[in-house]
């Protein structure tokens, strides 16, 4: 399995595991806190090729290595959420697994632990105190404040920097992403590999059309946005992750605008667009940002999307009168 990227942007965590491992000092139990897209993931499976392989650790060559490159090692357990959550049955059938007495090395890894029930929290408790010498646990989350205290006292916790988004762009841009794509992609997400997956996404490319075509529509005060209900009607029949893009995107457009009237273009993401158009003032734009942040919310909820647009509209025409 590559590591590079994990050595590249988490350098201090690497090290730190490194020299745990290399000194026979690892801890049982870890919980590794960080936003999403900081390669938690990457650092845990990192650990579990130094634990299981078959040399002197993370090879990339033995058995054991290349099982884990493939998921398919027998010494590795994963747990995620089972729906919404992490629930006690899922804990219990780890114990059940770890309860069999074995000469080799065996990792869990258990995602987003923060969303574990009370239940399943308290078997977990109890199971991280009978663990075998020889086992290992990484537990991950985004929101460490959630993770309940006995839990992060029986853990080194370890914390992970966010990913730059000039990482993403770079990383982008060197696949042969143009320029202004990348750095869409880099403002709406930190994960290298979710960066590459948008990158081939059609859907995407028709939401940045459908953004620039609404965000010239904003300056003008003739528009009545009729044109969305026919070109942005594709939006209804896909899912809140794509509605919540297109709202990102227009933020993303309208903070684009606002540093061009205070003369910062160099912090410019949509780079093909026209800014001299702009007619409104820079407190106009940011009313429309704010119009736009608070129907996204909106989105979390199960309001009808189509109405959330209409209102959304309705609102921003408002500025025209």
């Amino acid at each position: 399995m590559d590591f590079n990227n994990l050595e590249k942007n988490q350098p201090i965590v690497v090290r730190l595991i490194k020299n745990s491992f290399s000194h026979e000092r690892l801890f049982h139990t870890y919980l590794f806190s960080g936003s999403r897209g900081s390669l938690k993931m990457d650092a845990a499976i990192y650990l579990a090729s130094l634990v299981l392989c078959e040399n002197d650790g993370a090879c990339g060559k033995c058995e054991a290595c290349q099982k884990l490159d493939k998921w398919c090692n027998p010494q590795l357990f994963i747990v995620s959420p089972d729906g919404e959550a992490i629930k006690k049955e899922q804990i219990e059938l780890l114990e059940h697994e770890f309860a069999y007495t074995s000469e080799k090395k065996r990792v869990f890894i258990i995602q987003n632990i923060d969303k574990a029930t009370l239940t399943a929290s308290n078997t977990l408790l109890k199971f991280l105190e009978e663990l075998p010498d020889n086992c290992y646990g990484v537990l991950l989350t985004e929101a460490i404040n959630k993770v309940i205290p006995t839990i992060k006292s029986r853990s080194q916790v370890v914390s992970f920097l966010p990913i730059s988004s000039i990482v993403v762009k770079d990383d982008l841009i060197s696949k042969g992403i143009d320029i202004e794509k990348s750095a869409v992609i880099s403002k709406i997400t930190n994960n290298v590999s979710l960066g590459n997956r948008y990158a081939k996404d059609k859907d995407l490319d028709k939401i940045i059309e459908l953004v620039k075509k609404i965000s010239i529509c904003f300056e003008d005060k003739d528009n009545d946005f009729l044109d969305f209900v026919k070109d942005g009607s594709f939006l209804s029949k896909m899912d809140r992750d794509k509605n919540r893009m297109f709202f990102d995107l227009l933020v993303i457009i309208q903070n684009d605008k606002i540093n061009y009237l205070i003369n910062r273009k160099e912090n410019l993401v949509f780079q093909s667009l026209e800014y001299t158009n702009i007619n409104l003032t820079k407190d106009e734009e940011i009313e429309i940002i704010e119009t736009v942040l608070k129907f996204r919310e909106r989105v979390d909820t199960n309001a009808n999307i189509d109405m959330i647009y209409t209102q959304m509209f309705v609102e921003i025409g408002r500025f025209f009168e």
